[in-house]
């Protein structure tokens, strides 16, 4: 009779039942855990034979072990030991880190929303209160983190020059934690900040997804798509009209959350872990896909940037130079959608302009003179410049799979 059995926490006593099998000294038993009777005691099966094993540590169900009789010094004595998984190989731990990534990827995809309706509550969330009544219904320190979510936009009006936008990628690609080399924060950690703000203010109460379908995640191989600026959502309206701190945080929480996912999804894509484009090239034209909040007036988009370069070596007899890629997208309330693409091969430079409205198309041609002047000024021979109606196609979406499983 099974009277005791060793555990992982030491030798524990076993209920004696029916239906044991013939049991000798030497023998080795492969077990199954089959359920849990109590807190304490769990059926273990072999074959058609089961005994119930009482004891402090418990091995989950379908577990499998193998039971092990010895000779004690006053009978039989047992052992149970977890089975040992077989080694895995290093094909198998890349494939499980793969399907890791995977569902990563596909729960991100799902959660992710674009900055601009971030933007949009938090612009209607200070817009909405007298400076008095913010006080008392927002911290100060919710306050300065969304003040200093709105310093991170960039400026699109006034001077926009080359040293402005390299600051603004700098701090959109910088990682929660690290401060660029030229200050001013970067903005997942902003985001973070705003975050962990909003959840204590929340008191409690979960973040409020968004209702409407996700947009399309960000890739390397499809059009980088602009983000208009938007009004805020009826839910955020609603609350402001009634001053529920609680349920604004809790509101504004769910945009920061969507926000950061599709931060996660673009960090992805740029190390070229997700397929977002059945039949796209193995070798990709961008190395970095990235999302800039954009002030323009009193609207605030999203200027979305696809970044790649090319170091194989130049025409005859220059030597070696690397050519730049890059193709972004914008959609502003008075434009419409536009896309740009634009390549410099040293001093060459090819560009094609895209716009989804006739007016906008026919105001940017109106321009190309003046613009084929002005870069002709800065040292750039200008080989291609022209705008065209209408913006381009993408390869077809990829069918639910978004791990690149072959890099």
């Amino acid at each position: 009779m099974v009277s005791r059995i060793s555990t992982p926490a030491g030798i524990v006593a076993v209920t004696p039942v029916t239906r044991l099998p013939p049991i000798n000294v030497g023998d080795v038993i492969a077990v199954r855990v089959a359920r849990h009777l109590t807190d304490s005691v769990m059926r273990l099966v072999a074959g058609s034979h089961q005994f119930d094993v009482e004891g402090q540590t418990m091995l989950p169900v379908g577990a499998r072990a193998r039971l092990h009789v010895a000779q004690g010094p006053d009978g039989p004595r047992y052992h149970v030991e977890p089975e040992t998984p077989a080694p895995t190989t290093a094909a198998s731990r890349e494939a499980a880190a793969l399907q890791r990534i995977s569902d990563l990827a596909t729960r991100l995809a799902t959660d992710q929303d674009g900055l601009a309706p971030l933007y949009a509550g938090a612009t209607a969330t200070l817009a909405g209160f007298p400076a008095s009544l913010a006080a008392s219904l927002l911290p100060p320190a919710v306050q300065a983190a969304i003040v200093a979510l709105f310093g991170l936009r960039l400026r699109g009006d006034g001077a926009l020059d080359g040293p402005k936008l390299q600051q603004a990628l700098l701090r959109a690609a910088a990682p929660a934690g690290v401060v660029p080399a030229e200050g001013g924060g970067s903005l997942e950690g902003a985001l973070a900040t705003l975050r962990a703000l909003l959840r204590d203010l929340a008191g409690g109460r979960p973040p409020v997804p968004r209702q409407a379908a996700p947009p399309a995640p960000p890739g390397l191989s499809r059009h980088p798509r602009g983000q208009a600026g938007l009004a805020a959502s009826p839910e955020l309206a609603a609350a402001l009209s009634r001053g529920e701190a609680g349920e604004i945080a809790a509101l504004l929480l769910g945009k920061v959350e969507a926000a950061l996912a599709r931060g996660r999804l673009a960090a992805l894509a740029s190390r070229g872990l997700l397929a977002d484009a059945e039949g796209a090239p193995e070798t990709a034209l961008f190395d970095r896909v990235l999302e800039l909040p954009l002030a323009i007036g009193r609207e605030t988009g999203v200027l979305s940037l696809q970044i790649g370069r090319d170091d194989t070596e130049g025409h005859e007899g220059e030597g070696a130079h690397p050519a730049w890629r890059v193709r972004f997208g914008l959609d502003l309330a008075w434009t419409g959608a536009v896309e740009a693409a634009v390549g410099l091969d040293g001093p060459r430079l090819f560009a094609t302009v895209w716009a989804e409205r006739e007016a906008t198309c026919q105001a940017l041609q109106g321009r190309l003179d003046a613009l084929r002047a002005d870069l002709s000024a800065q040292g750039l021979q200008v080989m291609e410049l022209r705008v065209l109606f209408g913006l381009p196609g993408d390869p077809p979406a990829p069918s639910g799979q978004y791990v690149d499983r072959v890099s």
